[in-house]
């Protein structure tokens, strides 16, 4: 008789109900009831009964000698586990059976990931043991209600340890990877439960599917589909869970797949998504945009691409090398895919098996746009055109930083052009017209081009600063001299409103009118290369006074100059400017500013007015044109070097 109600279900057979309808005195919430704990295992000593409905059912073998319950049968704010040393529970406490628990004798714990159990003290005295198999009937009494228990509708992200023991549904899930089983165990295995995960199709967020592998169920295949999952929730080691209690929790009934058919957005409302350093596309949407930039021309990875819409553009970011063409037209599922921010730019991070489809479309046309426009950061990743505009260092190639200027004293930097750029040796432009780009950032403004051709440059422009004083194209000499004893030096100026490199800056000495010269030095013989705008040069011969010294930046023995040899300096190999004729050899010295001998025992200084330097040092009709650009001072007369 015994076997045989051991495995009667409930309801097919009338099983007495203990205690049935009866009062109790001291009836207390299961809320009040964990109010009791006090942050260690407690023996309940009071006279005390709680209610509660059954969540869990064991009938498949998914839940072994427990029972689940919460406070209510919908919206419940509170669940517990009960320990029960016993098989075949569901056979009394049927799910949504009314259970009267008294509590006297019994303890009260609450483990370390929150969850509050009641049940017998183990043998060390510190955790809950299961209640004896002989003993729960007596602390337990049924009620005749069956309710129908709703689950809590909840979000991966909402779920917390307060929902700890409480059936719950979460919908619009699936299992991380298809064709698995429910808890087949591998070979060999101890374990006693298989963790499957489910990722949420709203969130991409993940929540562990546990199930035993004494389950009915354990061989059968997680449906490859979507959809909803019921079940009770629970944490163990700080990572959230969900157990059924058998299949028919499982619901799922969509095509696999949590962005299937997305729907069209603007790339406006996508760039509005982010929130973040790192924000991912939960939606199930889509783009459609034109590929603005163009890989072929070397200057941009094809890793990355600028696209479009109506509404904005965006950096795409690719894992792996794309094929994406100039005007292309692509449709791209971000949903799943994150944005991100790379030194202030926004970009969408993606591989070429997010583009839905490619087509041949239509290049947008460039919106015409202001240089302070552009400098405001309104129009990222958008291709723009801009007149009225010139290199403020006209003497380079394009290879590296660029400045544009449309009144010498605004700047707005082109993105750093790169080595496998096809035109990157290409000299820049000397003259003005409109740039046609691409809007983007590194940690401040920048226009990225294409190709040479995105400068459409042929108008002359006489470059002015914004006190209308000319500002130089290029580096020249500002101070030369020859005084007493070894105290010579040759001082260099940049002018050009701009920070310069001097990789590609060398200056010559040529002895006694030779034409072949007999010294020369890089200016990036220093590690620092770099020469700020307004600042100078100076290099001086290696027995100069402590004071030139002191104001100098290398000693090099092209200012080993006597009056009568002539000094070069060249950019990229050509000559910008000189002091003296090379090739020829004036005796004593040339004269210059009607002072006879003047680079030999004086200081030159350049005038103010002189903006750049002179490739010529003609002597015509009596009148040495070049070197009236000079201020001739008198021997030893060191008072400006180094400052400017």
């Amino acid at each position: 008789m015994l076997s045989f109600l051991s495995c009667v279900e409930d309801g097919e057979f009338e099983l007495p109900i203990l205690g049935a309808e009866k009062e109790y005195k001291n009836l207390k919430s299961l809320t009040e009831i964990a109010s009791l704990y006090q942050g260690s295992l407690i023996e309940i000593k009071e006279d005390i009964t709680t209610s509660a409905y059954v969540t869990s059912n064991d009938r498949e073998g998914n839940f072994f000698k427990s029972i689940f319950i919460q406070d209510a049968f919908e919206n419940p704010k509170i669940g517990f586990e009960i320990k029960i040393n016993d098989t075949n529970l569901h056979a009394r406490y049927t799910v949504g059976r009314k259970i009267f628990i008294k509590i006297k004798g019994l303890f009260l714990n609450k483990n370390k990931d929150g969850s509050y159990q009641i049940g017998d003290r183990n043998t060390f005295g510190n955790a809950i043991d299961r209640i004896g198999v002989n003993d729960y009937v007596n602390f337990i009494d049924r009620a005749s209600e069956i309710a129908t228990i709703t689950p809590l509708p909840l979000k991966i992200s909402e779920l917390s340890e307060k929902h700890q023991n409480i059936l719950i549904k979460i919908n619009k899930v699936q299992s991380e990877i298809k064709g698995l089983q429910y808890a087949w165990p591998k070979a060999g295995s101890s374990i006693y439960f298989v963790d499957r995960m489910l990722v949420s199709c709203e969130s991409s967020e993940k929540i562990i599917f546990r199930n035993s592998i004494f389950s009915t169920f354990k061989g059968l295949f997680i449906p490859d589909k979507k959809g909803a999952i019921t079940g009770v929730f629970t944490i163990v080691e700080s990572e959230k869970m969900v157990m059924i209690r058998d299949t028919k929790d499982i619901n799922f009934t969509e095509d696999y797949g949590c962005f299937n058919n997305p729907t069209l957005a603007s790339l406006s409302d996508v760039k509005n998504l982010f929130t973040q350093d790192e924000t991912l596309i939960s939606e199930n949407l889509k783009i459609k945009v034109v590929v603005t930039s163009d890989s072929s021309k070397g200057n941009i990875s094809t890793k990355n691409a600028f696209a479009q819409d109506a509404s904005a553009g965006i950096l795409l970011n690719f894992t792996d090398t794309h094929n994406l063409n100039l005007g292309d037209e692509i449709e791209i599922a971000v949903g799943e895919l994150s944005l991100t921010k790379q030194n202030g730019l926004l970009q969408l991070n993606l591989t070429s098996k997010n583009i839905v489809t490619k087509t041949t479309g239509i290049l947008p046309l460039a919106e015409l746009i202001t240089i302070e426009q552009a400098l405001s950061g309104n129009y990222e990743s958008k291709l723009v055109k801009i007149e009225d505009v010139q290199f403020k260092n006209i003497t380079k190639n394009y290879l590296g930083l660029n400045t544009l200027t449309s009144d010498c004293d605004n700047e707005l930097k082109i993105s750093s052009i790169e080595t496998t750029a096809i035109f990157s040796n290409n000299q820049v432009n000397d003259k003005k017209g409109t740039i046609t780009g691409i809007m983007t950032q590194n940690n401040e403004v920048f226009i990225h081009i294409r190709d040479e051709s995105d400068i459409d440059f042929n108008e002359n422009y006489e470059c002015t600063s914004v006190d209308n004083n000319p500002i130089s194209n290029d580096l020249f000499f500002s101070e030369y001299a020859e005084g007493s004893s070894s105290n010579k030096y040759i001082e260099i100026y940049n002018g050009t409103g701009e920070v310069v490199d001097l990789s590609n800056y060398k200056v010559e000495l040529y002895i006694n009118g030779s034409t072949v010269s007999s010294k020369n030095i890089f200016l990036n013989t220093l590690s620092n290369t770099l020469l700020d705008k307004e600042d100078v040069f100076v290099i001086y011969h290696t027995k100069a006074s402590n004071f030139i010294k002191s104001e100098g930046d290398i000693n090099a023995s092209v200012a080993f100059f006597n009056g009568d040899d002539a000094v070069v300096l060249k950019h990229n190999d050509i000559i910008i400017d000189v002091i003296g004729l090379v090739g020829e050899d004036p005796g004593t010295a040339w004269e210059v500013a009607g002072i006879s001998n003047a680079t030999q025992n004086h200081t030159l200084i350049r005038k103010s007015s002189v903006i750049k330097g002179n490739t010529t040092w003609n002597i015509s009709a009596g009148t040495n044109i070049s070197n009236s650009e000079w201020e001739v001072k008198d021997q030893d007369y060191f008072s400006s070097v180094g400052k400017k």
